[in-house]
């Protein structure tokens, strides 16, 4: 038998025993109901988001049952409200569905199979509906992943000549550079730069046609993370920010080398950013990024921990979603996390975050070792 958890939000006790009883006259599912008496309390319950369906009185002392579903509009996903009042009102009525009641029921005209009907339509309609924002969500982002294909693959045809042109000259000039030493480095520099624009740009096609990265190998983490910190470290000095750290074991992971330092390089201007805001926002604490490798059962955890602005969750449920952007407009394209998190996922990782508002950010990635 199918049991339901139900709240029940009205400040009057003997509608509550009344309720009760029409629902324990259900034979065909069984009811676990919580009663809250004061629109607070009810509230409260609601956001815990532990129930499959909610019965709202209109009357609740000062407040109204269609202010607590305005309010409540947005906070909740899965719990679908119906609506209860004593007498029948057609404005109230309207004005309820508007906000988004499931349903509307008079007090005085219900039975034991109105009820049992009314909820099982509610929680099966929020069940659909649920179905139709997850298929909508998938083909918004196919759509956006079909326009980052586009770009991708305009982005490798315009930029490949010319970087090839740039990486052959930038050759030619080094083996002309005889004794001059810096020269000879800053030239290496220029090529190996070029190379990671290039194995970008393949990986940004990997990410538009979704398909399995065949190109991870064994690469060395910390090598790896010492060439993200050889272009960022002036920027944790020139902000007075303290990076720590921790990742003088090393390990072979399963990745690629140039994608892994982009995805480490967005996390740590992403961090960058976030202490910024902070300090934007009157929080003038001594700020820093903690930079940490482990080994964590058959695989080698990389975290990113700062002391930033932090992300709201709504946002955290968005944060990798291609063309999602916290930032201002003409500032972030929304695209660096949901590569970085294909890139991971397409090595056989995990990319995960824990955030909060004014306290920071942890991002972890987690990778197949290599022994």
């Amino acid at each position: 038998m199918t049991e339901f958890n139900i709240l029940l939000i009205d400040d009057d006790e003997d509608d509550y025993l009344h309720i009760r009883d029409l629902l324990s006259d259900v034979i065909s599912s069984k009811y676990k109901l919580t009663w809250k008496s004061t629109y607070n309390e009810g509230l409260a319950a609601l956001y815990e988001n532990n129930f499959d369906a909610c019965l709202l009185d209109y009357r609740l002392g000062e407040k109204t049952g269609l202010e607590l579903l305005v309010e409540s509009q947005g906070k909740i996903n899965s719990c679908p409200i119906i609506f209860l009042t004593g007498l029948f009102d057609f404005e109230l009525d309207i004005k309820a569905m508007h906000v988004g009641a499931a349903d509307y029921l008079v007090k005085g005209q219900l039975t034991s199979p109105l009820l049992e009907r009314s909820i099982r339509y509610a929680i099966k309609q929020q069940h659909d509906m649920e179905e139709l924002k997850e298929s909508k969500a998938q083909i918004i982002q196919q759509d956006r992943l079909a326009s980052l294909g586009l770009l991708a693959s305009s982005l490798a045809h315009e930029i490949g000549t010319p970087m090839g042109i740039i990486r052959s000259r930038a050759e030619l000039a080094e083996s002309k550079a005889g004794n001059n030493e810096p020269l000879k480095k800053d030239l290496l520099i220029i090529v190996s730069q070029i190379d990671r624009i290039t194995k970008l740009v393949n990986s940004l096609l990997h990410l538009a046609r979704e398909r399995k990265s065949d190109l991870g190998a064994a690469v060395d983490l910390n090598q790896t993370i010492q060439d993200v910190l050889n272009l960022l470290e002036h920027e944790f000095d020139r902000n007075n920010i303290t990076l720590v750290k921790q990742f003088s074991k090393p390990y072979l992971v399963k990745a690629e080398s140039g994608p892994l330092g982009q995805v480490l390089l967005n996390l740590l201007i992403n961090s960058l950013h976030a202490i910024e805001e902070s300090r934007k926002q009157g929080i003038t604490k001594e700020h820093h990024v903690v930079l940490k490798t482990e080994s964590i059962n058959e695989n080698i955890k990389l975290t990113v921990q700062d002391t930033g602005c932090g992300i709201s969750e709504d946002n955290q449920r968005n944060l990798f979603k291609p063309f999602f952007t916290t930032k201002e407009f003409g500032q972030g394209t929304g695209l660096g996390l949901a590569t970085s998190i294909k890139l991971v996922e397409s090595w056989g990782g995990q990319i995960s975050v824990s955030s909060k508002i004014k306290e920071g950010s942890e991002f972890s990635i987690l990778l197949p070792a290599i022994t």
